[in-house]
This record gives C-alpha cells, sequence and structure tokens, in this order.
C-alpha cells in the first residue's frame, strides 16, 4: 500500500502557475474571459485551460524570438458582406511589461465586400487589383479570381462548387497581399438572435467558413509554400463581447463584479461594438501620432487605455478615407458631394456592424495574446 501511494504521489504533474490553485471558480472565470478562454466548467477543468493557454506562451516560436512583428488578417464571415482588417502588431504591444504605453496596433487595410467581388478589390491600395497579383504571390494565371460563365449566373447561388472556387480565391488573394502570420476567422453559429429555427444564410455562411479554414490547411500542408508557420484560430464573437463586457469604457479599468450590467439584446451588443470602434478611430485621427504610446502626456494615459487601441497606417490613404465615412456615418452626419466625389469609401459603409466586427477581433485577439504573456511571466500581479 505504500509503495501504491509513492507511485500515485510520483505521477501527480506540478504545476507550472501554483498561484491558480487557490482562485476561485469567479476569479478563474474572470482570468478565462481576459484571455480569450472558454469560461465555462468546474474548478479543475478552468485551471487546465488556462495552464494549457498559458504554457504555449511559454513556448515561443521561432519568429517571435526575432522579434518580428505580426501580420494579423481578421476575418469577419459573410458572404453579402464579408469583413476583414489587416493589423501589423508590433512585438512591444505583446510583450510589453513596463509602465510605459505599449505601442499600438497599425491599421493598414479594411474592407467589406461581396466575396463574389474580391477580384475586383484594390487590397493594397496601389491600383493593383487582386486578379492582378500573379507575379506577386500564390496565385498565377491558372488561379485567377473566378469570373466564368458560371458565375456570371450564379453568383448569388448556393453552390458548393462556386463556393470552393470563391473562397480559394479570397484565401490566395489575402495570402498574397498581406503575407499574414495570424489569421482569425469568425465562428459561426447555427441559431441566431436566440431562435429556434436555423436560417438558411447561416448554413451557407458556415459552408464558406469550413472551406476558408480547408483551403488554409491544405496551403499549409503543401510543401513550398511557406505557410507551415501560419497559425490559423476561429475566433467566437461571445467571447469577444464577454472580454469587453469586464472593461469600464469611460475608466479603462476592471467593472466590479456586483455593478456589472444585466442581460442586453443583440442590438444593445451591436451597438456597442460599433460605438467603440468609432471612438478608436475617432482618437487615432484626432491624436494622428505614431504607435508609440510614450509621447502622450499623463493625463491622457486613461483615456488611451480604451480610447487609443489603434493606429491608422500613415502610408494607406484608402484606410483614412474609410474611417473618416465610418466617424461620418457613426455621428450621423452629412456626406458633402466634394467628399463622396473625392473618394469611393463612402459608398462601401452603408453597413458599420461588419467593418467594426472584424476590427474588433483583430484587436481582442491581440490583448488576450498580451495578457497571456504578462499572466505566464508575473502572476496575478498581471491582473
Amino acid at each position: 500500500m505504500r509503495l501504491t501511494t509513492v507511485l500515485r504521489t510520483s505521477r501527480t504533474p506540478v504545476s507550472q502557475f501554483p498561484w491558480l490553485a487557490p482562485l476561485k471558480v469567479a476569479q478563474l472565470q474572470r482570468i478565462a474571459r481576459a484571455t480569450g478562454i472558454q469560461s465555462s466548467g468546474t474548478k479543475s477543468v478552468l485551471t487546465a485551460r488556462i495552464e494549457a493557454a498559458l504554457c504555449q506562451q511559454l513556448a515561443v516560436p521561432l519568429r517571435e524570438k526575432t522579434g518580428d512583428d505580426w501580420s494579423v488578417l481578421s476575418i469577419d464571415m459573410g458572404i453579402q458582406n464579408l469583413a476583414f482588417a489587416h493589423l501589423r502588431v508590433p512585438r512591444a504591444s505583446v510583450t510589453q511589461t513596463t509602465a510605459r504605453a505599449p505601442s499600438r496596433p497599425v491599421l493598414t487595410a479594411w474592407h467589406r465586400l461581396k466575396v463574389s467581388e474580391i477580384g475586383e478589390l484594390d487590397l493594397e491600395g496601389t491600383g493593383v487589383k487582386a486578379d492582378g497579383m500573379g507575379n506577386a504571390g500564390l496565385m498565377s494565371e491558372s488561379t485567377q479570381p473566378v469570373e466564368t460563365e458560371l458565375t456570371a449566373g450564379l453568383k448569388e447561388a448556393f453552390s458548393p462548387a462556386l463556393y470552393a472556387a470563391m473562397a480559394y480565391t479570397l484565401i490566395t488573394s489575402l495570402l498574397s497581399a498581406y503575407k499574414p502570420t495570424h489569421v482569425l476567422i469568425e465562428r459561426q453559429r447555427f441559431r441566431s438572435g436566440g431562435g429556434s429555427a436555423v436560417q438558411e444564410w447561416t448554413i451557407r455562411v458556415g459552408v464558406l467558413e469550413g472551406m476558408l479554414h480547408a483551403v488554409l490547411h491544405t496551403l499549409r500542408q503543401e510543401s513550398g509554400s511557406g505557410l507551415a508557420g501560419l497559425e490559423v484560430q476561429g475566433i467566437e464573437p461571445k467571447r469577444v463581447v464577454r472580454y469587453w463586457e469586464d472593461i469600464d469604457l469611460d475608466t479603462g479599468r476592471e467593472v466590479e463584479e456586483g455593478t456589472r450590467k444585466g442581460r442586453v439584446s443583440a442590438r444593445e451588443v451591436k451597438k456597442a461594438k460599433i460605438d467603440l470602434v468609432g471612438r478608436w478611430l475617432g482618437a487615432s485621427l484626432e491624436n494622428n501620432g505614431s504607435p508609440d504610446g510614450a509621447i502622450l502626456a499623463d493625463g491622457e494615459a486613461l483615456r488611451t487605455t480604451v480610447d487609443g487601441k489603434i493606429c491608422l497606417a500613415a502610408d494607406k490613404p484608402a484606410v483614412h478615407d474609410l474611417a473618416g465615412a465610418y466617424l461620418r456615418k457613426w455621428r450621423g452626419e452629412r456626406t458633402s458631394k466634394k467628399q463622396s466625389s473625392a473618394t469611393d469609401s463612402t459608398s462601401a459603409v452603408t453597413k458599420l456592424d461588419d467593418l467594426a466586427d472584424c476590427l474588433l477581433q483583430g484587436v481582442t485577439w491581440v490583448e488576450w495574446q498580451a495578457m497571456r504573456k504578462r499572466l505566464a511571466r508575473e502572476g496575478l500581479e498581471a491582473l
């Protein structure tokens, strides 16, 4: 019996994060929400999930050791209203551990489109359409955007063959244009708004989502593609929302447990997300500074924790134009004829929620990674 006891004791794994053991379930759930981890389950399940995520942070990939910036492509799923944002994330924004304000992600591209129109989109703002990049990356003459008699008549049809072709064109175009290190794809739900019915459009978008993952997986497995290190993650929208529910948007501090608002409607959540991105864009256009947060005065530091989350790329006028169009629509301002003729970005901002969702998803994911890194290094002091 004594030998058995010794053997059982020796098999008990030693946690790398012993500070998790005394925490209560509510505290573990708070950590899970702050790091983008599933927050349901028992204490042992939650602890195991958090430990696994933190251990993964300690296993630093080679490109992170070199200090290269991240290239994050965040996709909000849709067929008629797909949106994506590309962020260049300075490594300091994830690894910063000092009191100095960290560098902010730089928004270099931001678009909303029909998937069938990817070939008509100027992805890089250079005047070169997606179908003109055959000499620049994954796309070749044999993989031009799908524009045949089939697609001309069936662009709005639900055809797996057509969806597969559009998924391949979309992914190869985006990979060629932005060379991402991380691709974030919004996870789909079969039911929307708490309804019992499964809407047809959710099935269609779910099929396209699976095809995007399949194309990315296939390309990563191909030898010579240069994509072996590409990280692809599905992001659940509810986790993004829960992260910001724990933060007071006026102060930047965590919301007290007893002061959190009750259940809110889907419309209120959508409006809150649109408003949050509007605040980011407004602060970015007002400051018009570099991504370096050190230039801010002490009095501005608190506001920056919430509003100053992104920086618009200085060399991407299309991003500035779209951000301005977003703000005008968000504020309810009328667009003058001069503004309309100067850019076609205003016509692209007929809906704010898709653009807001893809940008919010990307920024939130960066926040999760930063918190995981800090927890792995500092423990509870990071909270």
